[in-house]
């Protein structure tokens, strides 16, 4: 009954885990917390009154989510809190998670503008692509498309997400490595461990610890995990 806690009782716990979290860091690690429309508010103050910095309030976006009323608009997105444990300084892998440009069109004209000290620059795209915004374009683990990533769990994020936060906050090595050690207290299926795991098999070394209390999204996690080739 986890998921039928009073307001005030949720907070409470939420607080606990959050400061519980905060100690675990390292100097410049971060949290990257989820939270459903009607709780990040206050999961956000929270943070806030830990002594945590905030980076950004990101938005996973989906178009082919599952409206359960018709009385309110079909849901579209989930937010999702980045706060850093130091103020200045943090790791954010920026180059690691850019995205195509919108247009090529507009990359075959010179872009111009002045420097700081008026001088006549030339902007020219980034050969990896633009520059990732705080709205990440993921869709959810619906249709038959994405029936063999699918599991019974009701609130199972996709793994090309969960890669793609990796890739952006986890530390990296002198060789461009991923080696940071990644905690998720809330594993579920398991999809966390199953992302470091894929990525460790292409040659980083990423340590990561999962949590979960219910055995059978553990037995599910522990099978995604055995399947990894």
């Amino acid at each position: 009954s986890s998921d039928k806690l009073s307001l005030s009782h949720f907070l409470e716990l939420t607080q606990s885990r959050i400061e519980i979290c905060r100690d675990l860091l390292t100097p410049y690690g971060s949290i990257v917390w989820f939270g459903i429309h009607n709780y990040i508010g206050f999961i956000q103050v929270i943070m806030y009154n830990a002594g945590l910095h905030y980076r950004r309030m990101n938005i996973w976006h989906y178009k082919n989510g599952f409206a359960r009323t018709t009385r309110t608009p079909a849901p579209q997105y989930e937010p999702f809190l980045w706060f850093s444990k130091h103020p200045k300084k943090w790791t954010y892998n920026t180059d690691d998670v850019r995205v195509p440009y919108k247009s090529a069109e507009r990359l075959k004209t010179p872009v111009y503008y002045k420097g700081k000290n008026g001088e006549r620059k030339e902007w020219l795209p980034n050969p990896k692509g633009a520059l990732r915004g705080d709205i990440w374009e993921y869709p959810t683990l619906a249709g038959k498309l994405y029936k063999q990533e699918r599991t019974e769990h009701p609130s199972q994020k996709p793994e090309s997400l969960f890669t793609d936060l990796i890739r952006a906050f986890c530390p990296k090595n002198a060789d461009g490595k991923y080696e940071g050690l990644v905690l998720d207290p809330f594993h579920g299926s398991g999809t966390t461990g199953v992302c470091c795991e894929k990525l460790n098999r292409q040659g980083h070394n990423i340590s990561w610890v999962g949590i979960e209390l219910e055995k059978r999204w553990c037995d599910i996690a522990q099978a995604r995990l055995d399947a990894i080739e």
